[in-house]
């Protein structure tokens, strides 16, 4: 193992440590001790990179990762291609949270700096890069309800030709710089995938099957000629809270700066009109913010505030909106986007 501070470490293992396809994700701290690279023989081949418990409270990942190495082993079958894991933030999925409060978000830390996670980032970077990756993976839950979606940092066909075999839903975003699919793409196809809540049984099923479906693919087509017609949208702007606020959903608006309509993450991936109502402020010396992907505060281009009520000035699509309060403070109350159509020049690279 290579230590990168004195109280921060990247484990670097080369095979399945003892105990790891059985044990359930917030109890992976006892196998193993911090951040993990497992490297996995296979065919001989370029290796599949995958990524999963950068967020302690998304399981689906590790689960999906544990019943593929299950169904080679339990068949007597090599792996078609070498897999190199990252297993993140074991720390925080001990108490099922996307990070503590000691932590930065461990997707957030891929784009340099000098805290001691940026450096763990630099060292993962460059060994995946160093071992030539066919492709990476990073697996994700949601908070709120969304359907299963992609996400590309990049509009080259292979990106979406990858991304198509987990979803037709592809989301293309630029921001934030710092996550792991950003970084990874600069040397190979990469993409980040949705899968749902955790625990939900269909999303481990349908990354199980996807994974495998990764496996055994040869190449990534670098055209896909009209085969399919993606549903892409582009993600436009981050919403996040005052750090300060109080904030509630439905009924719950006693004492609170801000209170959003029930069930809001309900409207993801649906298509809000203009003037549509989101919630209610009760205290005007607050604003929401939102940054768009030029790094710019558009807040007063996107919300209208009618005596207490919050109201859209225009149409978006909402994506990873939750209900979570936890969630909103560490991370952002949800994201807006729009439809994005895919031209020819985007079609092959």
């Amino acid at each position: 193992m290579d230590y990168l501070s004195s109280d921060m470490k990247l484990n670097i293992l080369d095979s399945i440590p003892d105990g790891f396809l059985d044990t359930v994700p917030e109890e992976m701290y006892k196998i193993l001790d911090g951040p993990s690279l497992i490297q996995i023989e296979g065919e001989p081949g370029p290796p599949l990179f995958l990524a999963t418990l950068l967020h302690g409270n998304e399981s689906t990942g590790i689960q999906a990762i544990q019943k593929v190495i299950k169904f080679y082993n339990e068949n007597g079958m090599r792996l078609p291609k070498p897999l190199n894991i990252l297993v993140g933030n074991v720390e925080a999925a001990r108490t099922k949270e996307r990070h503590l409060e000691h932590q930065p978000d461990y997707n957030r830390i891929w784009n340099g700096g000098d805290l001691k996670e940026n450096k763990f980032a630099q060292e993962v970077i460059s060994l995946v890069k160093n071992s030539g990756p066919f492709a990476s993976i990073d697996i994700h839950n949601t908070s709120g309800q969304n359907p299963h979606y992609s996400c590309v940092n990049k509009l080259d066909a292979p990106f979406i030709n990858l991304a198509n075999l987990f979803s037709e839903t592809l989301v293309y975003f630029t921001r934030p710089k710092e996550v792991l699919s950003n970084a990874m793409a600069e040397f190979c196809p990469s993409i980040t995938i949705e899968a749902g809540q955790p625990g939900d049984p269909s999303g481990i099923q349908h990354v199980y099957e996807f994974l495998k479906k990764c496996l055994r693919l040869e190449k990534i087509p670098l055209d896909w000629k009209g085969q399919y017609d993606p549903q892409v949208y582009h993600t436009i702007a981050r919403v996040r809270v005052p750090p300060e606020s109080k904030i509630g959903f439905g009924d719950d608006s006693q004492d609170k700066d801000f209170c959003f309509i029930e069930k809001l993450d309900q409207k993801n991936f649906h298509e809000l009109p203009a003037n549509s109502l989101i919630g209610w402020r009760s205290n005007p010396d607050m604003k929401l913010s939102v940054i768009n992907e030029s790094d710019e505060e558009i807040e007063s281009d996107i919300f209208d505030y009618v005596e207490k009520e919050i109201r859209l000035k225009r149409s978006v699509v909402p994506s990873m909106f939750t209900t979570n309060e936890n969630i909103v403070h560490q991370d952002c109350l949800g994201y807006f986007m729009e439809r994005f159509a895919i031209d020819s020049n985007n079609r092959s690279i």
